[in-house]
């Protein structure tokens, strides 16, 4: 594991002289000799050791002495805490007889230092299996984990209007706004404008020491939203020297190649007290089109309720249009009667994306400064600024389109009598309601989807050591996310109307409205494939944008030591709180906000969330070397959070573990806690926005001889009778997809979630280095949002 492992070291197997023979050479490799030929288990961090060569010892000696000769030289020494375990760590930059030196131990799940392991899972992926895969997305690397899903990603946010881009992960599949994100232990600020969501794409493995998921509910120890877990990204802080790595992708078949190119420098000063580090990363993704596998060009439609498949699938929104209820259509070879979806339509995939291309340039700086034995002051900053670029079908309308802030304008029916672009076909096929129609603008182009998120976070911080060995940390954090979306290629409805409704005047086609003409009205010409000039496309074109800002601002602090012992240990103790204020702001093109883009529509508003709590966290070892009880330890924590919402309030999360080891080799956990997690700012305050659900009408595909009393049904309806007759003696329906907007809602108050774990964990002695678990899980969530 790449971070700190607690492991007891027997205190008489070190008092004990033997034979020792440990190679000179890398001095990780000489610990884990000793360690075996010793019978006992170290504790030291992998980025201490690494790089680092040892002498070696050749003796009959004590353990002890012979650990003392291996680290002569390296800066590093041997010590023994209150639990008796022994960890290898840095020397001080002060003496020794000064005061103990303050040493930064980051452990999810718990702000403890000598826990018993931890009551709920803890997986972990260091440094080194990070880089070695070749990953250059933090998120699909994490995925290798059990329990950890994207939620979002680049292959799978194509249609996505505001996740499109993203890279966040969901535990246990339960979402990325109930798994909580944090950096060295710390909230972070959000990256999208609509949910409370961290992309992992602004945080590069580069930077990466290690990885550490927690499944289960951390809300007692790390606030809201830790309903499945929580990941905790600890960033490096012992780089000394120079490092610097070129990594390339690419795929057997082409396409989707990638290239990252990466340098950090970190460095001790002032006799040790000071320490920088500073690095910069630049990686892109380049784009792996639908044209690049012949797999997602296969025109199919997979339909789950009766487990078939449906070929081909085209779209009914034709390039060339179709009109009067499809009894006219046009193609590459002019107009045609009776258009027939499966033999006429449009294929969509020839646009697609199956991953959207990604550039991508971070930075970070860090620096650690003991002012003096046994206070440091640190602080550090990471910089994100992610650019993506997606590509979709060209926009449709028809005469039915609805447009405005409350969709209260139509398209609407072209004249079947004024239209100066309609063939006479066509016109007297229509009603006297004018010529209903159809059509994929593909002359305007594909709607183009450009997003820039820029996101800066940022902390300061004073620690340090008191007496009886306790230590004390006081934070201030402050993160700001600024994005924009450019989306390119949408309709201006309202022009689309005006610019369908003309006349020819004295043998010049023009726009009949007069605002429409003071506009600059372009008549459009909808008949035919490639029909619209130019001209027409540009006057009918939309490109729109639409901002959000993000700022979180925290202060945090927290004493953690033993408060007294028992005859099994110390009883370890943590007392804190933490005071938070998150903003949101969004705001949007103007024809957005009056409703005359095609695009979803997006509203402006602003909201913020202020929440203070406090907490504590407990940890005491009941039995130890016990029969049948080598180890028993219960662990518990509450957090008491008062919010400035009215619907939420106070709100009280708490959890209880209990962690059995019979015997040294087999550890048996178990932990129940209620989590919540308080609706974000866009769940709150977001006024209306465009969202679309799927519905299936059961009448469709209705023929007069469909059999059952659904069918019959459907028949007796009157406009589903006449929508047979206009379809050639079938009903299809026109579109599976229902406006159905969302919006935020005041009085909305706290998810709760109640989780329950149990497990164990093996750790044979015969055979150093292995480690098995096993774990059920149980979460039950209350009042979802």
């Amino acid at each position: 594991m790449g971070g700190a492992c607690a492991l007891v070291l027997a205190g008489t197997a070190m008092a004990q002289a033997r034979s020792f023979d440990v190679p000179a050479g890398d001095l990780k490799a000489g610990l884990d000799a000793f360690s075996r030929q010793a019978g006992v288990q170290l504790v030291y961090r992998i980025e201490d050791v690494r790089g680092l060569r040892t002498v070696g010892v050749r003796a009959n000696a004590e353990p002890e002495e012979v650990l003392s000769r291996l680290l002569a030289g390296t800066r590093l020494s041997v010590r023994r805490d209150s639990s008796g375990a022994l960890a290898i760590v840095r020397e001080a930059a002060f003496p020794e007889s000064e005061a103990a030196s303050v040493e930064e131990v980051v452990v999810t799940g718990s702000r403890l230092k000598n826990v018993f392991d931890a009551a709920t899972p803890v997986v972990s992926m260091d440094r080194t299996e990070l880089l070695e895969q070749g990953y250059m997305d933090l998120a699909e690397a994490l995925t290798d984990i059990p329990g950890v899903e994207e939620a979002v990603s680049l292959s799978n946010s194509q249609t996505a209007t505001q996740a499109n881009g993203l890279s966040t992960i969901s535990l246990r599949n339960l979402g990325e706004n109930r798994t909580l994100t944090l950096i060295d232990g710390h909230r972070t600020v959000s990256n999208a404008g609509n949910k409370n969501a961290v992309s992992l794409s602004s945080i590069p493995e580069f930077f990466v020491d290690r990885v550490e998921v927690t499944t289960g509910g951390g809300s007692a120890v790390y606030g809201s939203d830790a309903i499945a877990g929580v990941v905790n990204i600890i960033t490096e802080r012992r780089l000394e020297g120079v490092r610097a790595r070129i990594v390339g992708g690419t795929t057997g078949d082409g396409g989707g190649d990638s290239i990252e190119y990466s340098v950090g420098a970190g460095g001790r000063f002032m006799d040790d007290r000071l320490y920088l580090m500073a690095g910069a990363t630049y990686d892109r993704q380049f784009r792996l089109a639908a044209t690049d596998r012949d797999r997602a060009l296969e025109s199919i439609l997979y339909q789950p309720a009766t487990n078939t498949v449906v070929t081909p699938d085209l779209s009914s929104n034709s390039a060339g249009g179709r009109f009067v209820s499809g009894r006219w259509f046009y193609d590459e070879s002019g107009l045609k009667p009776n258009f027939v979806t499966a033999i006429n339509g449009y294929e969509t995939r020839n646009n697609g994306t199956l991953i959207t291309p990604r550039d991508n340039l971070n930075g970070a700086v860090k620096f650690e400064y003991n002012l003096t034995a046994n206070v440091k002051a640190w602080g550090q900053a990471l910089y994100s600024n992610v650019t993506t670029d997606s590509v979709r079908e060209a926009t449709t309308v028809s005469n039915s389109t609805t447009f405005g802030v409350n969709d209260e304008f139509t398209v609407g029916r072209m004249s079947r009598t004024l239209n100066p672009f309609a063939p006479t076909e066509i016109k007297s096929a229509a009603s006297s309601s004018g010529i209903d129609f159809r059509r994929r603008v593909v002359e305007v182009g594909p709607n183009l989807i450009h997003n820039e998120r820029e996101t800066l976070r940022s902390w300061v911080g004073l620690e340090g050591s008191l007496a009886n060995d306790w230590d004390w940390k006081l934070t201030y954090g402050h993160g700001e996310f600024n994005g924009e979306q450019i989306r390119g290629n949408t309709l201006n409805l309202q022009r689309v109307q005006w610019a369908l409704d003309s006349e020819r005047v004295a043998g010049v086609v023009q726009c009949r409205n007069a605002a429409a003409r003071a506009d600059g009205c372009v008549p459009l010409n909808i008949f035919g494939v490639g029909s619209i000039t130019p001209e027409m496309a540009d006057y009918i074109r939309a490109n729109t944008f639409y901002r959000q800002n993000n700022r979180q601002d925290t202060i945090e602090g927290y004493v953690s030591g033993p408060l007294f012992q028992l005859p099994a240990g110390t009883v370890e103790a943590a007392f804190g709180f933490e005071s938070r204020r998150d903003h949101t702001e969004t705001h949007t093109d103007p024809r957005i906000q009056s409703g005359v883009a095609s695009s979803s529509f997006l509203p402006e508003f602003e909201g913020t969330i202020k929440a203070n709590e406090v907490f504590t966290e407990i940890s005491a070892p009941i039995l130890s070397d016990a029969p049948l009880a080598h180890r028993l330890v219960l662990n518990g924590a509450v957090r008491v959070a008062d919010y400035n919402l009215e619907s939420v309030g106070t709100t009280v999360s708490w959890r209880a573990g209990v962690q059995w080891s019979p015997v040294p080799d087999l550890r048996i956990r178990s932990e129940y806690a209620r989590a919540q997690r308080a609706p974000d700012t866009t769940e709150l305050y977001s006024p209306p926005r465009d969202d679309a659900d799927t519905v299936v009408d059961v009448c469709s595909g209705v023929t007069a001889t469909t059999p059952g009393i659904v069918a019959q049904n459907c028949r007796a309806d009157s406009r589903i009778a006449a929508g047979m007759a206009a379809s050639g003696g079938v009903f299809r329906q026109l579109s599976t997809s229902v406006k159905a907007p969302n919006a935020g809602n005041p009085d909305l108050f706290e998810e709760t979630a109640d989780t329950l774990t149990v497990g164990a964990v093996y750790r044979p002695a015969f055979l150093p280095g292995f480690e098995a678990s096993l774990d059920y899980y149980d979460i039950r969530i209350s009042d979802v949002i």
